[in-house]
């Protein structure tokens, strides 16, 4: 395991944390496709939007740096771009109900999901310090 700085510590555990809010974000939006008292599925999509540009800005610009020699958390950060390419399937369809949701359920959140999975795994050793 690789020795990091308490700043650079923070950086992770704050991340790891954005990945968790993420996950229940999307769990949010997937229940207002079925659940229509649950109103606010359009904004918790757009906060999740922000925060997937945010992830990429953090891997390319920090984590990149701080685990340069760990060639699975690289591989990791790479694979995101599998997620960011499954957003940008939403692109011009925000407006088709249908569209949206079959995208969100059935392509983008998984993919979040599986990669945040496996993300946290190589990150864990980190965060639990």
């Amino acid at each position: 395991m690789m020795h990091l700085t308490p700043e650079q510590l923070t950086v992770v555990r704050q991340y790891a944390a954005l990945l968790d809010t993420m996950e229940e974000g999307f769990a949010y939006v997937v229940e207002s496709f079925h659940h229509y008292e649950r109103t606010q599925g359009d904004a918790v999509l757009a906060d999740l939007f922000t925060a997937l540009g945010r992830i990429h800005d953090v891997n390319e610009r920090l984590l990149s740096r701080f685990f340069a020699e760990n060639a699975a958390i690289m591989a990791e950060i790479r694979r995101f771009s599998a997620v960011a390419d499954e957003a940008w399937k939403l692109d011009g369809k925000l407006q088709d109900a249908n569209g949206k949701q079959q995208l969100v359920e059935t392509r983008l959140a998984p993919a979040f999901e599986a990669w945040k999975a496996s993300m946290l795994t190589h990150l864990r050793p980190y965060v639990e310090q």
